[in-house]
């Protein structure tokens, strides 16, 4: 049985590289032919895992498969298999896929099954979509990048029916909603996952969560995140909501909440981010819009740590401890960051503002500045996070008007500090209060406020505070 599997697994990869180079030198573009072979090498697992399962023969095949790729990769060997733009090396990274799988067969034989589901999703889904974005050009808008819409949903449903075949074939005990969502997270990668890593991205993440599924039915509470976060970044990057920084620090958030809380601390996170970017892109309508703040509102890594530093470490602390109370608090952190958020977006719609604090009008979008439309959009914001919270029952109606509470006291806090304690600048060329070093092309002069606390200083501090008082609340009354 292991010798035929060598010679089936032999025979069928010359017969499918030999299909490739005869079509190339019918005239067929190697952008083409190169997707054919990506399709047709997926189905070498099927020889490979009848005759061989799990084992060390299983990643000698592998081995070799990476070798002869590698050396055609830099030597330039079989130009059918290469990309008409740069000989991306993504060929190369599908053996090191399958390559790296094999590894965990030969000491967990049980995520042989799960491999075939990811490289059906790697070889066929991924295969189309290249396929389909190519053939298609019009009518099929770029959603991200070079990657089309049709490319995506070819993807997609090879995916899924990719994973639901391989569930009722070897009888794996998947259903339709884990299929969806091993389709889901194939795409997404495929999307997110440039210059030829997505075949190794896209294999070992559908392997592992269709692993999950068959032996961890718990991973159920982890989906959301799963599935959503590549999905978050194709959307901040293509609306400059996040720098590069930010990016990295919003996954790494994205990571400290959700293994603790799961689904429900991601859709938080998600329903924080989401509406904070809306509420950007509504203040940009503002007639009069202020330019006083140091930062514009592409976040950088200190902005969002600013804002989810304090929740992620709560989150944390609630791991270990399984102190419902932390929660209050995660929740209440996060109703001070949104309600800051709505106060500094829609408070740009009034008039005015005034500092109560110095008593004293200042200039509209200057910290520790405060208005009607501005306050009352605080408010909704604490209630509005609380409330998402309540609907997933991780906290009770008391524990939600605390959060909620503690959320808009907090972001009052941010008022006071950015009033009394922000460091502040004057422009000299128009005499305008501002939070930023340069304005109209000068530098500015400090006029007020410590030197070392900003903005991003003051979120954090207000953050905190939001989490105090929940804390000392629901130690005193509940």
């Amino acid at each position: 049985m292991i010798g035929l599997g060598y010679l089936s697994g032999l025979l069928y990869g010359i017969i499918v590289l030999l299909l490739a180079l005869g079509l190339y030198k019918l005239g067929i573009p190697k952008k083409y032919t190169r997707k054919i072979v990506h399709i047709l090498v997926g189905f070498e697992w099927i020889f490979l895992y009848s005759f061989m399962g799990a084992g060390i023969h299983f990643l000698i095949v592998c081995l070799a498969f990476l070798a002869l790729l590698s050396v055609s990769y830099f030597a330039r060997l079989m130009p059918m298999i290469s990309s008409d733009e740069d000989n991306a090396p993504g060929t190369v990274y599908y053996a090191v896929a399958m390559t790296g799988v094999a590894i965990v067969g030969c000491f967990v034989p049980e995520v042989m099954l799960p491999f075939g589901i990811g490289i059906f999703c790697t070889s066929i889904g991924d295969g189309a979509a290249g396929l389909i974005g190519q053939l298609v050009t019009k009518p099929n808008p770029k959603i991200y990048k070079k990657k089309t819409l049709l490319g995506a949903l070819a993807n997609l449903v090879c995916s899924f029916v990719s994973a639901l075949l391989m569930s009722i074939v070897f009888e794996m005990g998947l259903g339709i909603p884990q299929c969806i969502a091993i389709a889901l997270l194939s795409t997404s990668l495929e999307l997110v996952v440039g210059k030829g890593l997505d075949n190794i991205a896209v294999t070992w993440a559908v392997t592992a969560l269709a692993y999950a599924f068959m032996y961890y039915p718990g991973i159920n509470n982890y989906l959301v995140p799963i599935l959503l976060t590549p999905f978050i970044i194709i959307f901040a990057t293509s609306a400059n909501s996040l720098t590069t920084s930010g990016v990295i620090a919003a996954l790494a958030v994205d990571l400290a909440i959700s293994v603790p809380l799961g689904n429900f601390g991601f859709t938080l996170l998600l329903s924080f981010f989401a509406i904070g970017v809306l509420l950007d892109k509504v203040a940009k309508r503002a007639k009069n819009q202020p330019d006083v703040e140091a930062k514009g509102s592409k976040r950088d890594h200190m902005q969002v740590l600013a804002n989810a530093l304090v929740p992620s470490l709560l989150a944390l602390a609630y791991l270990f401890s399984g102190e419902r109370i932390l929660v209050v608090a995660f929740v209440a952190s996060f109703a001070e960051a949104l309600a800051d958020t709505a106060s500094s977006s829609l408070g740009s719609f009034a008039k005015g503002a005034f500092d109560p604090f110095r008593m004293k009008k200042c200039t509209k979008g200057m910290s520790g500045g405060m208005s009607v439309i501005g306050t009352a959009s605080a408010l909704c914001g604490s209630v509005v996070i609380s409330v998402i919270a309540l609907l997933f029952g991780v906290i009770d109606l008391p524990m939600t008007l605390i959060a909620a509470a503690s959320g808009f006291v907090g972001s009052l806090f941010d008022s006071l500090l950015g009033s009394l304690v922000q460091v502040k600048y004057t422009c000299p060329k128009c005499k305008k209060e501002t939070e930023r070093r340069l304005h109209c092309g000068v530098r500015t002069e400090r006029s007020g406020g410590l030197l070392l606390i900003d903005n991003d200083v003051v979120n954090l501090l207000s953050s905190l505070i939001s989490a105090a008082i929940s804390i000392t609340v629901c130690a005193i009354a509940l």
